[in-house]
């Protein structure tokens, strides 16, 4: 017996699955540049430029945590 496959199903999942690790990846990043440059910076005495590369790691280690957050909430509602 051949299952039915709903390709429009099967697409969905693609899509969104490679834009959801493309998200994690960019954000990810954005903690890793702003949390080597804010180090940088500071060692060089330049206060308010690391203050604002700590605000983008920051930023994106939120960033990160919201996205996992909503996978998991989307896998629990499904």
């Amino acid at each position: 017996m051949i299952a039915a496959i709903d390709v429009g199903l099967l697409f969905e999942l693609v899509w969104a699955a490679a834009l959801a690790g493309v998200a994690v990846a960019a954000c990810f990043s954005l903690v890793i540049l702003g949390s080597s440059r804010a180090g940088e910076l500071r060692r060089e005495g330049r206060g308010g430029a690391a203050v604002a590369y700590g605000a983008l790691a920051v930023f994106g280690a939120v960033a990160v945590a919201a996205l996992v957050v909503f996978g998991i909430s989307v896998i629990v509602t499904k």
